[in-house]
Order: structure tokens, then sequence, then C-alpha cells
């Protein structure tokens, strides 16, 4: 697809050109949405299709083997949570349009699939989640500072049904990386969250190390009005590292700060950015999927901007941005995602100006080279 007359940017980039003319220039693949994406929403679709049939015993059987065998979709997501989700497809909808009588009806259903299956941990695992998904919309769907008892004490008892349903197995026991995911979403509904969250969390990232989501969930926790403060934070993120090194690098770390920046809008002011740097790169390398290597470019692409935006005192820190997005961009990123660069085509055009300015005010065209994308003169 072309970018030509989507950026809508005249703004000065480095080396004097504007958006539109370095977007123009972008010859690489562009899609609206990459195939990791596509792959997980078709996973979704094909198991909320078996639930709609009553396939129950066919999708826990699918549900106890991706799990226990620690099964992976492109871009690091873990099959048995997309089957689960697959499974809650009726109650996502319900909740969505925020119509909780519809909800509650879906959540009978599932407590059905346990009623019939009651030493099944995949079907407590399926109901326990739905109820933390039903209890955290119907918070989250009040007003702000009018919350009121009754849907408080609702949620409650839902975040209590959920803690019943999955106390009932343990995960290490099952071997469960997804019945300890579900344990750990209990953490916002339950009153000794931040007593237990750090156990919780090393017994999921004990059972499935490369399992991103584990630390994106901590991650949120370990923040400021959570169970956490900054230097709580970036302690748990070099602990972390040092409990997933060897299967990962130093990913972890990129996971938390990626999760920082989605939370509080900018990078964590405890950020060792020269470490971070580096664990970018081992946090693509651990899937080599497209998806984190987009991620990974349009975040680098926003710091990028703003330490050029403040001048020379910031020149240490764009040296190091500058440095990853170069490698980000030459050796890892073959294709666009538009849905993972959030703000538009701005820091994409910002990105390839900064990258391959030089090469294209001599007239060159971005183009796919090797593991990336790289600049090339066409002859006419």
């Amino acid at each position: 697809m072309s970018l030509r007359h989507q950026s809508g940017a005249g703004a000065t980039l480095p080396d004097g050109m504007t958006a539109d003319q370095v977007l123009a220039r972008l010859d690489a693949p562009v899609l609206r949405v990459g195939a990791e994406k596509t792959e997980w929403q078709c996973i979704r679709d094909d198991h909320a299709a078996m639930a709609a049939a009553g396939e129950w015993s066919d999708l826990l059987e699918a549900l106890r083997y991706t799990d226990q065998e620690r099964v992976m979709a492109s871009g690091g997501r873990r099959v048995a949570s997309l089957i689960s989700e697959g499974m809650r497809a009726g109650l996502s909808q319900a909740v969505l349009r925020q119509d909780w009588t519809a909800a509650l009806a879906q959540l009978e259903t599932l407590e059905g699939l346990h009623d019939r299956n009651p030493d099944d941990y995949c079907a407590a695992q399926v109901v326990a989640q739905g109820h933390v998904d039903y209890a955290t919309a119907r918070r989250n769907a009040a007003a702000q500072g009018q919350l009121s008892h009754e849907v408080w004490s609702e949620a409650a008892l839902h975040f209590d049904r959920a803690e019943t349903l999955v106390t009932l197995f343990d995960p290490i026991e099952e071997m469960s990386p997804l019945l300890a995911a579900t344990r750990y979403a209990l953490l916002s509904g339950i009153e000794d969250g931040g007593a237990v969250c750090r156990e919780w969390y090393q017994d999921w990232v004990d059972l499935d190390p490369e399992d991103a989501a584990a630390h994106a969930a901590h991650a949120i926790n370990m923040l400021p009005g959570w169970h956490g403060s900054l230097s709580a934070f970036e302690k748990e993120a070099r602990r972390a590292v040092r409990l997933t090194e060897a299967v990962t690098g130093k990913a972890a770390y990129a996971v938390f700060h990626l999760t920082a920046v989605e939370t509080l809008g900018d990078l964590s002011p405890t950020v060792d950015l020269a470490y971070f740097c580096e664990a970018i790169a081992d946090y693509q390398s651990a899937t080599g999927c497209q998806h984190r290597a987009n991620i990974s470019a349009q975040l680098l692409s926003r710091l990028a901007m703003g330490f050029r935006k403040e001048g020379a005192g910031a020149g240490y820190q764009l040296t190091k941005v500058r440095a990853a997005l170069s490698d980000v961009l030459w050796n890892r990123l073959r294709e666009i995602h538009l849905e993972t660069w959030t703000r538009g085509t701005e820091s994409l055009a910002f990105a390839m100006a900064e990258v391959f300015g030089p090469a294209l005010k001599r007239g060159a065209r971005i183009v796919r080279r090797g593991d990336g994308l790289g600049t090339l003169v066409r002859r006419t």
C-alpha cells in the first residue's frame, strides 16, 4: 500500500526533507496489520467457532496440549492463551458492548463447562479468567471517582470466585503457565497482592521463561500506584533479566520499559538507556519477528525525536538511540506494520530520514534488502 497521501505532514525532518518526501521514497512492503496479529486473530476465531459449536472436549484437549508444550504463535504469543480467549469470545463481546446481562449469561455457560469437568485445570482456568475479565471490565466501566459500592461489591464477588477456581490447582504441579498467568491476574482484585506478586510472577517465569507476557504483567504492578515504586520497578526489571538471561538475554528489561512507556506515556526516569538499547536488540532477536521489529523501531524513533528536540544536552542519549534505531532498520525491519506505529506516519517518516537521510537526498529509495532495509538509486 502507498503512504504518499497518508502523512499529511509537511514538517521538516533531519536533512531538510518533509515527511511526504521521505514516505514517497519508501518502496519496502507496508501493511496495515502484520501477519503476526492476523495469525493471533485467526486462532481466536477458529476456537471461538468451536466453542459456539459446543466442541468443548476438543477445546480442552487443545488447550491442555498447547499450554503444557508451551506452543508459540508468531510474535511470541502463546497459543494456549489465544485458545482460551477464543473460548471466552462470547463473554468478551458482551463485555465490549457493556451488556452485563449477556455477559453474566456467558459466564453461566462457562461455569457449566467447569461443572462438567471439575478435575480439569483448563476448564477452571477458562472460567476463572472469565470472572476476572468481567470484574475488571465492570470496574473500568464506572466513571472515575464514581465507582459505586454495588459495582465494587459485585466485582469483588467475581474475583473471589476466580480465586476459588484457581486455587483448586497448583500451576507448578500442573506444569501450566496458563494457570500461573490467570492466578497472577487476580492481583488487581485481592487485598494481599503486594505480598504475593513477586512469588507468583517467579512461578510464571519459571514455567515459561520465554513468555514476554509475564514481564509485561509484572511491570505494571511494579509501577507507582500499583504495588511498586520507581526504584522497585528498576530493581525488578534487573531481576527479570537474571531469571531469563540464559534464554532471552536482556529482553525482559526491554519488556519492562516498553510496558512503562505504554502505561505512563514515557520511559521510566530510572532507565539505563545504553542497557535498554542492548535489551531492545535481544527483545527482537528472541522471536525474530517483524511485529517486534516494528515495535522496537517506532519506540526508538519516538525517543530520537524527543532527544533531537532537547538539543545538545541530549547528545549522548541521541547517539545511543540513533545507533539502536539504525541497527533495527538496517538489520531487522523488512516490512512496515502500521498498527504498531502509534503516532502514525510522523514517527515513521522521522525514523527513515534519521537513518537514510543522506542517501535520500541523493535520490535513493528505501527498499527491502536482506534481513532489513537499505537504499537504492534506481536507474532510469
